[in-house]
C-alpha cells in the first residue's frame, strides 16, 4: 500500500506513527508535533496540507474527528472515479470509518486492512456492503477494471439492492474468484445465448463494442500497449490523433490503454513524452538490443533499419511492451507509425499495470 496519514494532537501522533510503520504510508503532522528522530513531513497549515494530499495520494488515512474531516474534503470533492479513498480514524485507534470512495477507489478495503493492522473495528456503511452483496465496482476495484459508463454504477448496484443479479461475462476467470453475492459470472463466449436472461449485464473486455452489447456496463483492463514511431519533432496532438484513428478502426477500448512504447532513441522526444503526459500512461522505451532480439515476426523496413539500426519500431516496441501477441499491425498516419498489442497475461493478472498507471 502507500498512502499518507495526517494527525492533529499528541495522541493521534502516536497512532499516526504506528499506522505508518504498519503501512509504509508517509505521515504528516503539525510542526509542533514533530519531535527528534520522528520520519515525518511536518505542516503548519492542515487545510493546505490535506489539499495537497487529496490531489497527490489515492489512500487517505485521517486521524481526527470525522466532522473536521468532512468540512475540509468537501470543496475538494471531484467524484467517485477520481477522488482517493479516505478513513478517518479516532485518536483511540478503535473504529476506522470508511469515510470516501469505499468502493471503486478502494475505501472499503483500507478500513478493514488497517482495523485488522491495529485491532480496530472497521465502520462500513455502503448499502451493498451491509447488505452482504459484492457489487460490480468493488469487482472493478479489486482487480483494477475502468467501468465505462462509469455512472451507471449506481443502477447496477441499485439493482442488487433490489435483489437482482448482475451477470457478469469475461474470457475466463481466476480460480481464486469465489461465488460472489449480487454477481454470478458466465463465459463470454454465451454472451449471446444468455444475454436476454439477464437485465444487467457487465463485460471485460478491450473490445469497444460488438452486436448486441448496447446499453451494458463494461469493465476495461489494462490490456493495450501502443508501440510508436515518429519523426523528429512531431507534435503531441498528431501522436494523440493517431492513437484515436487506430483505435476507431480497430475496434479497440482506450479505456485499456496500458503504455505507450518507442525505441530508446526516442526516449525524450517531447511530443511523445507529452502525449503519454496528456493520457496518464507510462512512456517504455526499449534498446536496439532487445529489438533485436525479438523472435517474434514483424514487419521490416530498410528506411528504418539505415536510420535506427533496427528493421522496426512500432510493431516490436508493441510486442515487447505488451509481452504478448500483435494486434494490429503498424499504421502509418501523419508523420506517426502506430501499432498496437495486447498483453499476454490474463485481465485478472493485469491489477498492477492498472495501479501503476
Amino acid at each position: 500500500m502507500s498512502g499518507a496519514v495526517l494527525a492533529l494532537t499528541p495522541h493521534g501522533r502516536k497512532l499516526a506513527l504506528l499506522i505508518g510503520s504498519r503501512t509504509g504510508f508517509a505521515v504528516y503532522l503539525p510542526a509542533k508535533l514533530v519531535m527528534p528522530g520522528d520520519s515525518v513531513r511536518p505542516f503548519d497549515s492542515l487545510r493546505d496540507c490535506l489539499e495537497e494530499a487529496f490531489a497527490r495520494e489515492r489512500q487517505l488515512v485521517l486521524v481526527m474527528a470525522a466532522g473536521i474531516a468532512v468540512r475540509l474534503l468537501a470543496p475538494l470533492l471531484v467524484g467517485k472515479q477520481r477522488d482517493p479513498a479516505v478513513v478517518v480514524l479516532d485518536e483511540g485507534g478503535r473504529h476506522v470509518i470508511s469515510l470516501l470512495s469505499g468502493h471503486f477507489g478502494g475505501g472499503n478495503r483500507l478500513a478493514r486492512q488497517l482495523a485488522s493492522a491495529i485491532g480496530a473495528v472497521p465502520v462500513i456503511t455502503t448499502a451493498t456492503d451491509t447488505a452482504g452483496l459484492t457489487a460490480v465496482d468493488v469487482l472493478a476495484e479489486t482487480f483494477q477494471l475502468l467501468p465505462e459508463p462509469f455512472v451507471r454504477i449506481k443502477e447496477y448496484n441499485c439493482a442488487q439492492l433490489r435483489g437482482e443479479t448482475v451477470a457478469v461475462f469475461a474470457d475466463g476467470w481466476p480460480p481464486s474468484l469465489e461465488r460472489e453475492e449480487g454477481l454470478c459470472f458466465r463465459q463470454r463466449d454465451d454472451y449471446l445465448s444468455l444475454r436476454q436472461q439477464f437485465a444487467w449485464r457487465a463485460v471485460i473486455t478491450d473490445l469497444a463494442c460488438w452486436p448486441g452489447a448496447e446499453g451494458d456496463l463494461h469493465l476495461r483492463p489494462a490490456s493495450l500497449y501502443v508501440g510508436l514511431g515518429c519523426r523528429r519533432g512531431i507534435a503531441a496532438a498528431e501522436v494523440l490523433a493517431a492513437i484515436n484513428t487506430v483505435f476507431l478502426k480497430s475496434n479497440l477500448a482506450p479505456a485499456s490503454l496500458a503504455a505507450l512504447a518507442t525505441i530508446e532513441a526516442r526516449r525524450d522526444e517531447p511530443g511523445l513524452k507529452q502525449a503519454a503526459k496528456l493520457l496518464g500512461k507510462p512512456l517504455i522505451t526499449f534498446s536496439v538490443r532487445e529489438i533485436q532480439a525479438l523472435e517474434v515476426p514483424y514487419r521490416h523496413s530498410p528506411f528504418v533499419y539505415q536510420n535506427m539500426g533496427v528493421g522496426g519500431v512500432c510493431e516490436p516496441a508493441a510486442i515487447l511492451a505488451a509481452g504478448g501477441r500483435l494486434l494490429v499491425e503498424k499504421q502509418k498516419l501523419n508523420g506517426v507509425t502506430v501499432a498496437a498489442a495486447r498483453a499476454a497475461s490474463p485481465w485478472w493478472d493485469l491489477a498492477q499495470a492498472r495501479k501503476g498507471s
